[in-house]
């Protein structure tokens, strides 16, 4: 048996293969040649002004000194090292980098900077999206008085508005937060949708023409959508919903750019939904089978019946107009209209034909701090954060308490209604109360707090309830943490102190059968106690946003 040849010296050995290179994402609507490369510096950014600013952080307008372009950076701020990097960014991040469509608005990179230091001392990591900069979005463009849009105009930002919601649900994808502000556009009059806080991929198959709304296959959060925006479901409580959800705020949206403004501002879930009914018609089995299923539909019972007013508020649209808004606005989500369906609308075929959108006329800048800056316009309510959906303390509101009153930041809210006990607050009863506590009612119009108010920068009340104070000469009682009063020996310190004056035919003990004089605290444990249930539900979103 020969022994094998050794291979000579010069012989090529065999490699394994190199792996083939993941190819970049090549966004040819910036700049021409960017490359979608992970992260960059925050330094090849020129800061030029601040946009807006959230819960989320801070939105800058910027130069890339690579290349010219302007851009726009959302920068989160990591505020809690336990719960890391905000899930809504991340959300944001994740589709942003998946999807690509004009309408779209396209995810240029990352950018990072170094760690700043916080008013704790810690320090945490500064991270900024970067998209191209829109000289403004639909809500600021609407609410500039110099802008009054055409039929061609609104006919031509709401092809574009359903060719990119169109795509989105081809594609699986739920927005969950379709409003004006989040339309953005710029000089060349190109629409394109923003902020994917909220989207996630729904499991149903993707709409098809003439299939409605479709039906609902599974359960998701029902804490989304802001609430002018919010479709009839989710008003009611209804988890198993479609993408139906985002065609009802397309709808909102076509009303507002014809009306000038948003047409259901509810000041609760439950003031939303009644003037969604004033709007619609009160629901019944033909209109919106099923609804008397859905969580909150008790609610519902305690309006009374209202006549469609639709066709009559809005008869300025024209046939084919009111026709579309009708689709769009149809209570029940499994007969709602779909994009495809709604871009082959007679509306959009019909004289005036919708205009090109380089045809549109160029505007004045308008973003969210400019608006703020105006002052005096009413807010819009925050988009689902973890907590309430909008403006309103309270999200039980019947129509019984007076008008609203506007704090520091111009946005209009109510007063606390009555605790479910029946007895009124404390600012509506002042000649039952003592002389040792300020009772005066909340602040007048113009929002300027005073004493008994939670103070800004500026003097302005940077909250959406009343908070009581407690007069100099009488002082402030000390911070009760104990547990509550019926779960505590009240025999201990000053309270058994309290009650042996009571004993002695004062009346003033706190334990079992003493007199008045508890109110107060009753009062602080019943906050203590639906503080405890806010955080218990803030837990309970949040879990239901991470699946």
């Amino acid at each position: 048996m020969m022994p094998a040849k050794r291979r000579a010296p010069d012989s090529p050995v065999a490699e394994r293969p190199t792996p083939a290179k993941r190819p970049s994402i090549q966004d040819p609507r910036h700049s021409g040649s960017h490359k979608f490369q992970g992260c960059s510096s925050r330094t090849v950014y020129r800061q030029i002004n601040k946009l807006g600013e959230g819960t989320f952080g801070l939105v800058y307008k910027a130069e890339d000194t690579r290349t010219g372009a302007m851009v726009a950076m959302k920068q989160f701020t990591v505020t809690n090292e336990k719960e890391g990097f905000p899930i809504t960014a991340l959300r944001e991040i994740k589709y942003l980098k998946q999807l690509k469509h004009k309408n779209v608005i396209p995810l240029l990179e990352m950018a990072v900077d170094k760690p700043i230091r916080g008013k704790d001392g810690h320090k945490r990591g500064v991270i900024m999206m970067v998209t191209p900069y829109m000289h403004y979005d639909l809500s600021g463009l609407l609410e500039n008085p110099q802008v009054n849009l055409t039929e061609p105009q609104i006919k031509c930002f709401m092809q574009q508005l359903l060719r990119g919601i169109k795509y989105l649900h081809h594609n699986n994808i739920l927005h969950r937060d379709i409003k004006a502000a989040n339309l953005l556009i710029n000089n060349k009059g190109i629409l394109q949708i923003a902020d994917f806080g909220l989207a996630r991929r729904f499991d149903e198959p993707a709409p098809t023409p003439g299939s409605g709304g479709g039906v609902a296959m599974r359960q998701y959060t029902g804490n989304v959508v802001t609430r002018w925006y919010r479709a009839p479901e989710l008003c009611l409580g209804e988890r198993n919903y479609t993408a139906a959800v985002d065609i009802w705020g397309v709808g909102c949206v076509f009303a507002e750019m014809k009306r000038g403004r948003p047409i259901l501002t509810g000041n609760s879930d439950t003031h939303q939904i009644e003037l969604i009914f004033q709007l619609c018609g009160s629901p019944n089995e033909r209109t919106m089978p099923g609804w008397e299923r859905l969580p909150d539909a008790r609610l519902v019972k305690s309006f009374g019946n209202h006549p469609r007013t639709l066709e009559a508020q809005f008869n300025v649209l024209g046939s084919s107009g009111v026709s579309l808004l009708s689709e769009l606005l149809k209570l029940d989500p499994r007969t709602r209209v779909n994009a495809m369906d709604a871009l082959d609308h007679e509306y959009f075929k019909v004289e005036p034909l919708p205009s090109k959108p380089g045809d549109l006329p160029e505007f004045e800048d308008s973003h969210e701090l400019d608006r703020r800056k105006k002052g005096g316009q009413r807010a819009l309510p925050p988009a689902p954060a973890g907590g309430t959906v909008g403006v309103g303390p309270s999200a039980d509101w019947n129509g019984d308490i007076p008008a609203p009153y506007m704090n520091g930041n111009g946005r209009h809210v109510r007063p606390p209604p009555p605790p479910p006990s029946g007895r009124r607050p404390a600012w509506q009863k002042d000649g039952e109360r003592g002389e040792t506590r300020d009772v005066r009612a909340p602040p007048p119009e113009g929002g300027v707090g005073g004493h008994g108010h939670r103070q800004g920068k500026g003097g302005k009340d940077k909250t959406d309830t009343y908070i009581p104070s407690y007069r100099s000469d009488g002082g402030r009682p000390p911070r009760d943490d104990r547990q509550p009063r019926d779960d505590r020996d009240w025999r201990d310190g000053h309270e058994r102190r309290r009650d042996e004056r009571g004993s002695l035919g004062g009346g003033g003990g706190r334990g079992p059968g003493g007199g008045g004089g508890g109110d107060r605290n009753r009062d602080r444990d019943r906050e203590r106690e639906r503080e405890r249930e806010r955080e218990q539900r803030d837990r309970e979103r949040a879990r239901e946003w991470r699946r």
